[in-house]
């Protein structure tokens, strides 16, 4: 039971931290940042009820803290992507601007073969 527990806290509290690349950032409604070959990390039954997706990660540009309502999020083929809002930032972002995702997401790497 202990060692359930223990397995489960770890995936709570395991986070990780990426740096985001642009995507798309001539769209007209949305900057689109991306992780490449990334995913949500696959939760255990009995807690993926109890965390709410939005919840699993947060977002920061230039240290700043991002709320969820600002972005949608989706899983794009192999990568994950961040759609920022443009009518809620009073600025434009860029390929210059610092953005982290820290959370339950994981990298999937692509082997040769598939490729």
């Amino acid at each position: 039971m202990i060692k359930d527990l223990q397995k489960l806290l770890k995936q709570v509290h395991d986070p990780n931290e990426y740096q985001l690349i642009s995507h798309d950032l001539h769209h007209p409604l949305y900057w689109v940042f991306k992780i490449e070959n990334a995913k949500l990390k696959d939760l255990d039954l009995k807690i993926r009820g109890f965390r709410k997706e939005h919840a699993r990660f947060d977002i920061f540009i230039n240290g700043q803290y991002i709320l969820e309502k600002d972005y949608i999020f989706e899983q794009g083929g192999k990568d994950f992507l961040i759609h920022f809002i443009k009518t809620h930032f009073p600025y434009n972002l860029s390929d210059s601007d610092e953005i982290k995702l820290e959370g339950d997401v994981e990298t999937t790497w692509v082997r040769k073969s598939q490729i």
